[in-house]
């Protein structure tokens, strides 16, 4: 009998994410690792000083996979879609309407 192997996730930092009330996408596709639970899930690791929309998109045209909305201060993973393994995504994000941008904050992206 052979012991249960772990699914292990692969994570990923975007480094000064830079957001307004407009929705921006960051420049790095991703892929759903073939090792993990099929989950993108996404984390600030800088605490947000306002809340944000992070969402997951196809990376061929863009078109919406899942979301989740973060509040202020909000650090913990929240899961955006699950995904076949090896499946291209984008990570885009925004501020809520009327908070004004948010600049210089660090995620993590983990798939």
């Amino acid at each position: 009998m052979l012991p249960a192997s772990a699914a292990a996730q692969v994570t990923s930092d975007l480094v000064d994410f830079n957001l307004t009330e407009s929705v921006s996408t960051w420049p790095t596709q991703y892929h759903i690792s073939t090792s993990g639970t099929g989950y993108a899930s996404y984390r600030w690791l800088d605490s947000p000083n306002k809340a944000t929309v992070i969402s997951a998109n196809a990376c061929t045209d863009l078109s919406f996979f899942g979301s989740s909305s973060y509040g202020i201060g909000d650090t913990t993973y929240h899961n955006l879609y699950l995904g076949g393994a090896g499946q291209c995504f984008q990570v885009r994000g925004r501020t809520t309407a009327g908070s004004g941008s948010m600049v210089n904050h660090d995620g993590r992206i983990q798939r």
